[in-house]
C-alpha cells in the first residue's frame, strides 16, 4: 500500500520538456501584477533578482522600464524563450538570465530587491526546500534590501481538508512559436492531506479537440503555501516582515483578500 505521495506515479516538480512555448501561450500576456513590480523597482533602486522568471513575463517589462534585472530559473527551455524575447527587444544591457535552482543558487552580486512573485515558491515541494530558498534570498540581499513574496493562498485553503478535482473552462490560446491557435483545457487536483496540487494541461487542435494525436499534454506538481508556515520559516531564517499586502495594488491585507504579498528584509 502507498503511504506517501512519493510512492505514487506523480508528475515531477520540474517542467516537462517542450512545455515552455505552451506555458508562454497560456500566461505570456498576463500583465495584472506587472505594475506592482514596477512600483517595487521604484521603491528599491538597483539591480533586481527575480526567482523562477520563466519566459520573462515580469523581467522583460522591468528591463523595458529601465531596471537592471537578473532572471533566475532552473528550466533551460524557459530561459531560452525569455532570452529570445529580450534579444528582439534589444534589452541585453539591462537583463540577463541564469540557469539555477532557487533552492541552491549562489551569486557574487547582492541585490537591493529580490522578487518571488506569481506563486513561484509553490514549485518547492517541501518545507525544507522552501526554507533553503528563503535562506539563499536572505544571503543575496544587499544591506537594507527587500524580498517580496507574492502568492494566492485562498484557492487551497478553501479545500477545507477535502480532496477534489477542478476543471477549468476550455479557452483558446495562441502559441507564438508555432503560430497556432490552440484549445486549452486544464484540470487541477487538490490533495490537502499531502499539501500538493497536481496540474494537468491539454493543448488541442480546435478543429479536432478530441484527437489525442493532435493534443499536447503536460503534468506537473506544486505545493500550496500557507501563510502561517511561510511566516514561521521566514522568522527561522532571519527575515522580518515589514508590510503585508492583499492585492497587486499593494493595499492592506483584509479578510476578503485573495492574494498575499509579503515585504520582508533581513532581521
Amino acid at each position: 500500500m502507498n503511504d506517501s505521495p512519493e510512492e505514487e506515479a506523480l508528475p515531477k516538480a520540474s517542467w516537462t520538456s517542450g512545455f515552455a512555448a505552451y506555458y508562454e501561450a497560456l500566461t505570456g500576456d498576463f500583465r495584472g501584477d506587472v505594475p506592482m513590480y514596477l512600483e517595487m523597482a521604484k521603491r528599491h533602486e538597483g539591480p533586481i533578482l527575480e526567482l523562477a522568471c520563466g519566459t520573462g513575463r515580469v523581467a522583460i517589462p522591468l528591463a523595458e522600464a529601465g531596471s537592471t534585472i537578473v532572471g533566475l530559473d532552473s528550466d533551460p527551455e524557459m530561459l531560452a524563450l525569455a532570452e529570445s524575447k529580450a534579444r528582439v527587444l534589444e534589452l541585453g544591457r539591462r537583463i540577463s538570465f541564469v540557469e539555477a535552482d532557487m533552492v541552491s543558487f549562489k551569486m557574487k552580486q547582492k541585490f537591493p530587491l529580490i522578487i518571488a512573485g506569481a506563486n513561484s515558491l509553490i514549485h518547492l515541494l517541501d518545507s525544507a526546500s522552501l526554507r533553503k530558498c528563503l535562506e539563499r534570498c536572505r544571503t543575496q540581499l544587499a544591506s537594507g534590501g527587500a524580498l517580496y513574496i507574492a502568492f494566492e493562498p485562498s484557492p487551497y485553503i478553501a479545500a477545507a481538508g477535502k480532496y477534489r478535482v477542478e476543471r477549468e473552462r476550455p479557452r483558446q490560446v495562441f502559441n507564438r512559436e508555432t503560430g497556432e491557435t490552440l484549445l486549452y483545457r486544464g484540470t487541477t487536483t487538490v490533495d490537502p492531506n499531502f499539501q500538493l496540487i497536481v496540474r494537468h494541461h491539454e493543448y488541442a487542435n480546435p478543429r479536432a479537440p478530441h484527437d489525442a494525436t493532435k493534443t499536447a499534454t503536460f503534468n506537473y506538481v506544486t505545493r500550496p503555501i500557507y501563510p502561517g508556515e511561510l511566516e514561521v520559516l521566514m522568522e527561522r531564517v532571519g527575515l522580518e516582515i515589514i508590510e503585508t499586502y492583499g492585492d497587486y495594488d499593494l493595499r492592506p491585507l483584509t479578510r476578503q483578500s485573495e492574494k498575499i504579498v509579503y515585504h520582508t528584509q533581513r532581521a
